[in-house]
């Protein structure tokens, strides 16, 4: 009974596996119907060091989502992190909840300016290192659309 049970959850493990491995990651599209607005990513605003995988995914999933939702008002896109701790090296941040998961804490500032606006976008961000995808991580995409539909 108990290789009967083993087996099918091997077996299930494969066939989950394989099933992911056959999807294809979203890039962003290289030639977009409408241009894409200069990104500029503001790292002389960043309140700590980054890791290059927070910009490579923050404009991975604005260039997705733009294409998707394309918004001609929008010249510029700038963008910068603050606050960012990474508990599995000991950092500690006083604006955290508990949790037993280590976790990357930071706050993603985009600022989105128009023929005739300049607004700022903030949103705080808890997110655990096991979970963290770069490049393909949809946490940022809230603010993103947010962002997007700036007019």
């Amino acid at each position: 009974m108990l290789k009967k049970i083993l087996t099918f959850f091997i077996l299930g493990f494969i066939l989950f596996f394989i099933s992911n491995c056959s999807k294809s990651p979203t890039i962003a599209p290289a030639n977009p119907s409408i241009p894409y607005p200069k990104i500029t990513y503001a790292k002389e605003l960043d309140t700590s060091i980054i890791p290059t995988d927070f910009p490579k995914t923050f404009e991975n999933r604005f260039k997705i989502l733009f294409s998707q939702n394309p918004n001609p008002n929008i010249q510029e896109i700038r963008y910068y992190f603050t606050h960012f701790y990474n508990e599995s090296q000991g950092d500690y941040s006083p604006r955290s909840s508990f949790s037993m998961l280590p976790r990357y804490l930071l706050e993603l500032n985009i600022q989105v300016l128009t023929h005739n606006t300049d607004k700022l976008y903030k949103q705080y961000y808890e997110i655990p290192i096991a979970l963290f995808n770069p490049m393909y991580d949809q946490h940022f995409d809230f603010l993103i659309q947010k962002a997007l539909q700036t007019q």
